[in-house]
């Protein structure tokens, strides 16, 4: 989702001998230069979101007598007739405009069989296996699943209960990574698995996978049950949406996020169950997003007269990413039709 220059003119000091007497009592050459920075800090910029504005104030004190002022100051040259002469508008840009007004960076607009990539398999975690290796404490974490080309996987595990911090991700193209934890009291505990599969060839990310790994020794040992992930990478997304405007804008939806540990959003937005497809999607900085639909169509009396295409269920996800970590999407239902629009 521009630097601004604060000039501060110098005064024109009135000839005499009184002025010249007043400038030179004490204090009074602090108290100007105290003056004019009051002014210019009063006008700075204003950080916001993530556009940075920045403000400059740029003061000139030149020490010594200010010079006379020249006798002739008042005589300006004519200016010409044409320069003076303010053009004539044309009656064009007065017109109230169909379409909705311009948005920031971070736009999506709703069009026909957009180009959107296909997510890679989520994991079954179903299929997810752990295994430990005797007494090494060494373990060996496995799933199941067609293998497709262009597919790597992100593996993480980190503890829960254990007196040992452990954390760290693998990311593999086989469907099993290993991890040695040690084989100690402190080691023991329950570690969280995540497994998140990224498609190479287009950047696509899929969903993450979760289960719950027991680890106290070799006989004590398992992925037996699942869990979610309370603190996800980058950062949990609460998502917030504002109510529709009225026409013409009546077609654009504001969402909005809490700030996160990423860097970037993937906004993806898809009609579900039509042919063909409407929807979206794009990459954004910004910590929200206006997503544009296809207008609805109103006759003389203000009624939508037509049931469209493009109308219906929308899946809306938003997918954090600080470079090419991952962290957990959200998901959302965007119900656009030719009386309601809402977000659950």
């Amino acid at each position: 989702m521009n630097p601004h220059q604060l000039h501060v003119s110098g005064q024109e000091n009135t000839p005499g001998e009184k002025s010249r007497r007043v400038s030179k009592l004490p204090g009074m050459r602090v108290a100007g230069v105290a003056f004019v920075l009051t002014l210019g800090l009063g006008a700075g910029g204003i950080a916001v979101a993530n556009w940075n504005q920045s403000a400059m104030t740029t003061i000139d004190i030149t020490a010594g007598a200010a010079p006379a002022p020249s006798p002739t100051p008042s005589a300006s040259p004519t200016p010409s007739p044409t320069r003076t002469a303010a053009p004539t508008p044309s009656p064009t840009p007065t017109a109230v405009p169909t379409q909705p007004p311009a948005v920031d960076a971070g736009t999506g607009t709703i069009v026909v069989n957009p180009a959107i990539r296909t997510l890679p398999a989520m994991v079954d975690a179903g299929t997810m296996s752990c295994e430990s290796s005797g007494s090494s404490g060494r373990v060996d974490v496995s799933w199941e699943g067609k293998r497709a080309s262009n597919i790597s996987y992100m593996v993480t595990l980190k503890s829960q209960t254990s007196q040992t911090v452990f954390l760290q991700t693998q990311t593999v193209t086989a469907k099993n990574a290993s991890f040695s934890l040690g084989n100690t009291n402190s080691s023991y505990g329950n570690y969280l698995l995540r497994i998140q599969p990224v498609n190479t060839a287009t950047g696509a990310v899929g969903d993450p996978s979760y289960r719950t790994m027991r680890y106290f020794g070799k006989n004590n040992f398992g992925c037996d049950y699942g869990a979610a992930n309370v603190q996800p990478p980058l950062g949990a997304l609460v998502l917030r949406s504002e109510p529709p405007a009225s026409r013409p804008n009546d077609n654009v939806l504001k969402l909005s996020w809490t700030p996160s540990e990423a860097t970037s959003y993937v906004v993806t937005l898809v009609l579900s169950g039509s042919t063909p497809k409407y929807g979206t999607e794009f990459t954004t900085s910004n910590l929200g997003t206006t997503l544009v639909f296809p207008p609805r169509s109103y006759n003389q009396a203000g009624t939508s007269v037509s049931n469209a295409a493009f109308f219906g269920q929308y899946s809306l996800r938003i997918l954090p990413m600080d470079g090419s970590q991952a962290g957990d999407p959200v998901y959302k239902t965007v119900q656009y039709g030719q009386y309601d629009f809402s977000v659950w």
